[in-house]
C-alpha cells in the first residue's frame, strides 16, 4: 500500500474519530442536562386523614451566603381535622428550624393556609465549585397548644415537591424522630450538567494557552516567518480569559480551587507565550 494512501486512511480515522468522539460528548451533555434539577425524596410514612402533611417547595438556591430557600404548605387529606383544603378548622402552628428570621407560624380558627417561605442555612464551601455540596438537619412539625398553653406537635409527614431548581439537584430525607417530629436532611448539589458544563470550558481555557505555546516557540525555532499581527491575537486570548472565568456556571467566587490550579497557569503560559514570540520578533524581526 503506498504512503498516500495510507496518510489518507489515517487522515479519515482521525475525522471518524473526532466526529464520533464530539457526537458522544455532545449527547452525555445533552443527557445530563434533561436528567438535571430532580428532587429526590424518601423516608417517612404514608399520610393518614388525621396527618399533616408539609409540602416542601425548593424555590432557589444561593451558594454565596448558603442559602435554600423553601416554600412549605400544610395540608390534610379527606377527613382532617386540622385544615380543609386551604382553611384552617382549628388553631395549629408549623415549626421549621435551622432557618434564617422566624421559625413558627401560626394559623387561627379559619384562617387561609398561605404558603411559608423560609430560607434554610445551608452547610458547605462554593470555593469547592463544581464539586461544592451543601447540607442542613431541620426540623419540621406542626404543633398545637393544649390546654395549659404548652405546644404540642402534631402528626406530620414532609413531602417534597418534584419541583427542582435549575442547575441543582436536591436530595430530601426524612427521619421521624418520635412523637410526631420529623428530621429532614436536605442535600444540594451541581447538577450533572453544570458539571460538564464547568469541565468543558475549563477545558477550552487550558487549549487556549497550548496553541498560543506552540505557535510562539515554532515562530522562536524558525520554521515560521514572524507575523506582528499574531501578537495581537495572542493578547486578545489573554484578556479573554478573565470573562472566560466568569462565564462558568453558579459564579465561583474569586480564590476558589479551579483559580490557583487552572486559571492562574493559563494566564502564565499565555504570558509566557507572549514572551516567547516577542524574543523571536526581536531576534528575526525586520530591522
Amino acid at each position: 500500500m503506498s504512503t498516500p494512501v495510507r496518510s489518507r486512511r489515517r487522515s479519515l480515522l482521525w475525522i471518524v474519530g473526532s466526529v464520533a468522539a464530539f457526537v458522544a460528548l455532545y449527547a452525555t451533555v445533552v443527557a445530563l442536562y434533561a436528567g438535571s434539577g430532580d428532587v429526590v425524596g424518601s423516608g417517612g410514612e404514608e399520610p393518614s386523614g388525621d396527618t399533616v402533611v408539609l409540602s416542601l417547595t425548593p424555590e432557589k438556591m444561593d451558594a454565596t451566603t448558603n442559602r435554600l430557600a423553601v416554600s412549605v404548605v400544610p395540608t390534610q387529606g379527606e377527613g382532617g381535622t386540622v385544615t380543609d383544603g386551604l382553611q384552617a378548622l382549628r388553631p395549629f402552628g408549623v415549626l421549621v428550624s435551622a432557618v434564617a428570621g422566624s421559625k413558627a407560624t401560626k394559623y387561627d380558627d379559619g384562617d387561609l393556609i398561605s404558603p411559608i417561605d423560609v430560607s434554610l442555612v445551608m452547610d458547605g464551601q462554593i470555593e469547592r465549585w463544581p464539586f461544592d455540596r451543601y447540607t442542613v438537619r431541620s426540623v419540621m412539625t406542626a404543633i398545637e397548644d393544649d390546654a395549659d398553653g404548652e405546644s404540642t406537635p402534631l402528626s406530620t409527614v414532609v413531602q417534597p415537591s418534584k419541583r427542582g431548581i435549575p442547575g441543582w439537584d436536591i436530595a430530601v430525607v426524612e427521619t421521624p424522630l418520635g412523637q410526631g417530629i420529623n428530621a429532614v436532611d436536605v442535600t444540594v448539589s451541581r447538577s450533572g450538567s453544570t458539571i460538564a458544563f464547568g469541565i468543558v470550558l475549563l477545558s477550552l481555557m487550558v487549549v487556549i494557552p497550548a496553541l498560543v505555546l506552540v505557535v510562539a516557540i515554532i515562530v522562536l525555532r524558525g520554521r515560521r516567518k514572524v507575523e506582528v499581527t499574531v501578537m495581537g491575537w495572542m493578547g486578545a486570548m489573554l484578556f479573554a480569559t478573565i470573562p472566560l472565568r466568569n462565564f462558568l456556571p453558579g459564579s465561583p467566587p474569586i480564590g476558589s480551587w479551579i483559580d490557583y490550579l487552572i486559571v492562574l497557569w493559563v494566564l502564565a503560559a499565555l504570558v509566557a507565550g507572549l514572551v516567547i514570540f516577542v524574543v523571536a520578533w526581536v531576534r528575526r524581526g525586520p530591522a
